[in-house]
């Protein structure tokens, strides 16, 4: 795996090195099991799946009793595990000598096609001196394709199981796609997603890409029917919970090294970081975003860590920090709509933040340089008193500019980081003017009649992306309207 990619992440150099088995599952019981996750195959109608082991260590000097060995859902559990010739969903007091080991088969039943989720979890838990612990246990419920890793390494302290892909693919859109663990785009290799793709990503999960990544190429999926990347919960209460996918790196994460990255006509919902752009120090954009919706990410929607990129027609809304942050890089927004309302909790941080420094970790200021930031004929709104802010180091440059644009923003800042009446950064700035969207807390940012937004755009921008979010065609009143979304009686 050093060979296909490295990365870059937060400035650290991270060393990937195999993690050996078996894996201790650390609590008082001391335990240690073969796995820690065990993947059963495919269900089909007719016939289960083939029997998988777990073993079950007593690293200790002294023989341990298992009062209880049981499935989390109980009786209910489609899956069945067989213990020193005992078969069922409960076996009582299992002994493990000093130093000695045990083996379980398991197996699932074809009745789990019959399951609502589309991926059926469970979990074998192990009772001891009132404590527990357990292994996880996955399989395929539904007809889809399921991505399962095949890998694992460590970074820091981050335990990653992967599947690489080595060679140009292309995933069918016949069938949903279930990812469970991450998939790794190896460099050189591309990734091709079609129109209208399900893209569902267990807990933890998402993509990370060296080489190059294309979702709807050929802009072939509708407003209505576009691509979705979302987690694997079906049940309609998960249908707006953020956090449900992507982890610590994010859902997916291009590299510096990746190149030709296309994402349009698309959704990116319910991730810890919707999309993370890390280091990337050519000329050119390796970047571009048309007709993307980001929503309910629970720490950042869109995260550039000196990206650079391109995006028109882009939603990124309800985030549980920001939006957008931007560390350093190259960036062009046209008609895009940044719009935070976050209804999960307390959010003291803007839609927007700007930043061309970081704090390393003796506690210096170490400088990125933002060597463009264009935002033309955008809307920056939501539920904070101000929804932006320029975080800047004098050593190093801090270029943006606010053309034609909405913004919710406090017109005299106590710290002196911006000055509104600059026009080489705000010019043709509309300031906490309501957009008046349809229903920001349903992710509908269309414009009603009431709209400050309407007729405000530029021409020079909209020239360049005539036709809005939804495929209709801007100036219907002669000016464009700001954002995303334009209003058409």
């Amino acid at each position: 795996m050093r060979n296909i990619f490295s990365l870059g992440i937060l400035g650290l150099l991270l060393t990937f090195s195999c993690r050996k088995d078996p894996v201790e599952i650390r609590n008082a019981n001391n335990l240690e099991f073969s796995q820690d996750t065990v993947f059963l195959d495919t269900v089909f109608s007719t016939i289960g799946s083939s029997t998988r082991i777990l073993k079950v260590f007593n690293r200790s000097n002294n023989d341990v009793n298992i009062p209880a060995i049981r499935f989390g859902k109980g009786s209910s559990s489609y899956f069945r595990m067989n213990v020193n010739g005992k078969s069922g969903k409960e076996i009582l007091n299992t002994e493990i000598l000093a130093k000695d080991s045990l083996y379980i088969l398991l197996e699932v039943t074809a009745d789990v096609l019959g399951a609502p989720e589309l991926l059926y979890t469970d979990s074998l838990v192990f009772n001891l001196e009132g404590k527990s612990q357990d292994v996880k246990l996955v399989t395929l419920a539904k007809d889809a394709f399921f991505h399962l890793p095949n890998q694992t390494d460590t970074l820091g302290n981050l335990i990653l199981r992967y599947k690489v892909i080595a060679n140009d693919t292309t995933w069918s859109n016949s069938k949903p796609h279930v990812v469970y663990g991450y998939i790794l785009v190896a460099s050189g290799a591309k990734l091709t997603i079609p129109e209208e793709t399900q893209v569902h990503f267990h807990s933890g999960s998402g993509i990370i890409v060296a080489g190059s990544l294309e979702v709807d190429p050929f802009g072939l999926s509708k407003y209505d029917r576009p691509v979705v990347f979302q987690g694997d919960r079906l049940e309609p209460w998960y249908e707006d919970v953020p956090g449900q996918w992507g982890g610590l790196l994010g859902g997916i994460l291009l590299l510096g090294e990746s190149s030709s990255n296309l994402i349009q006509n698309t959704i990116i919902k319910n991730a810890t970081i919707g999309l993370r752009i890390d280091s990337n120090n050519t000329g050119s954009s390796n970047v571009s975003l048309k007709n993307l919706r980001i929503f309910n990410s629970s720490r950042v929607g869109l995260y550039g860590g000196f990206a650079h990129l391109e995006a028109e027609n882009t939603v990124v809304a309800n985030s549980g920090l920001y939006n957008l942050y931007v560390l350093g890089g190259r960036y062009r927004f046209i008609h895009c709509t940044f719009a935070n309302y976050w209804p999960y909790g307390t959010r003291n941080t803007p839609s927007i933040g700007l930043f061309n420094f970081f704090e390393d970790g003796n506690g210096s200021r170490r400088t990125r340089d933002v060597i463009d930031c264009y935002f033309g004929n955008c809307i920056v709104y939501g539920s904070q008193t101000s929804e932006l802010a320029i975080g800047e180091e004098t050593t190093g440059l801090m270029n943006y500019k606010f053309n034609s644009a909405l913004l919710r923003i406090e017109p005299e800042p106590e710290d002196g980081s911006y000055d509104l009446t600059d026009l080489s950064r705000f010019e043709n700035i509309f300031i906490n003017q309501d957009p008046n969207f349809a229903n920001a807390f349903r992710n509908d940012y269309d414009l009603d009649t009431l709209s400050q937004a309407m007729d405000r755009a530029n021409l020079i921008d909209g020239a360049q992306v005539p036709l809005d979010i939804k495929g209709q065609f801007r100036s219907f009143n002669g000016i464009p309207d700001l954002g995303a979304f334009e209003r058409v009686e």
